[in-house]
């Protein structure tokens, strides 16, 4: 399953206000008339970070490893083009890194 933070475009520590600004965009971004498959994925990725509390049972409870896809997207945000963060490794080390798991 996807990882929901990048699904929803949010960081992993975002507040309940933000998750929920998130989804809205999204869901215009992917109306369930337009884009039901797209729609489906936004919702069931809500469901898993909607509270704190979801988030933090996400972040414990969840030992699925992340998929290709999950490791591409995360180290595109991390290069800058998905958010304001900088590359803080350099691309191979950051690749093995996120194969590993790890943020």
């Amino acid at each position: 399953m996807p990882d929901p933070f990048l699904t929803l475009g949010i960081a992993p520590d975002a507040d309940d206000t933000t998750v929920e600004a998130a989804y809205r965009d999204a869901i215009k971004r992917c109306p369930p008339d337009r884009d039901p498959a797209g729609f489906q994925a936004v919702r069931a990725a809500y469901d898993q970070v909607r509270t704190r509390r979801d988030r933090v049972a996400y972040a414990l409870f969840d030992t699925e490893p992340p998929t290709p896809l999950d490791i591409l997207r995360r180290a595109e945000v991390q290069r800058g083009h998905g958010a304001e963060r900088t590359l803080r490794r350099p691309a191979p080390a950051l690749l093995a890194a996120l194969l590993r798991g790890e943020d």
